[in-house]
């Protein structure tokens, strides 16, 4: 994971981004550093997008720059970041919904409301439409579906505390997915 960022830190670096050369990548990378600084979980990645958004909005673009085109860049870079971060829990959750993990009692509930959760926090905050993209509500979409697939274990013989929970699982493995995911490539990613 890269080194953990303070909110106030992200809203700033988010401002300064929003006003650069390369809007789109630097929003994009900025976004992407805050999503790997700790375990990539359903309110992680509404909190980073909402954080990220607020900076978008409240920056001061000089008045020589193409407003629109850049505020759009930036919107756009925050997108292919969010996308980048979802896709990465897509394909964990799949691992599950494929049977190669099961879910312990009443996890597989608890995950889907934290997405439903996500998906209504960003829909705050995602820029003047407060409208979450398309593109992402379809990922959302087919995680919550994959989600819903994954198979629960019945009750067991182990305690509760010997297990350890499913949903951290879940959140490890979609880290490891965005930081390969990050690393093989620059623009949008697709399934």
């Amino acid at each position: 994971m890269d080194r953990s960022v303070s909110a106030d830190e992200l809203l700033r670096s988010a401002r300064e981004a929003a006003g650069t050369r390369n809007v789109r990548e630097a929003v994009r990378e900025l976004t992407l550093h805050a999503l790997r600084s700790r375990l990539l979980t359903a309110r992680h990645i509404a909190v980073v997008a909402r954080t990220v958004g607020a900076g978008i909005d409240s920056s001061d673009v000089p008045p020589t720059a193409p407003v629109r085109d850049t505020n759009r860049g930036a919107w756009a870079g925050l997108e292919d970041a969010v996308d980048r971060a979802l896709q990465a829990y897509e394909i964990a959750a799949r691992q599950f919904a494929e049977g190669r993990a099961r879910l312990p009692p009443g996890e597989r509930e608890r995950l889907l409301a934290e997405i439903a959760q996500m998906e209504c926090n960003l829909g705050e905050g995602w820029g003047y439409a407060h409208a979450v993209p398309a593109s992402l509500k379809g990922r959302i979409a087919r995680m919550t579906a994959l989600l819903g697939k994954a198979a629960a274990d019945g009750p067991g013989t182990a305690s509760p505390s010997e297990v350890p929970s499913a949903g951290g699982v879940l959140c490890f493995v979609a880290s490891g997915v965005l930081l390969g995911l990050s690393e093989t490539a620059r623009g949008p990613m697709s399934l």
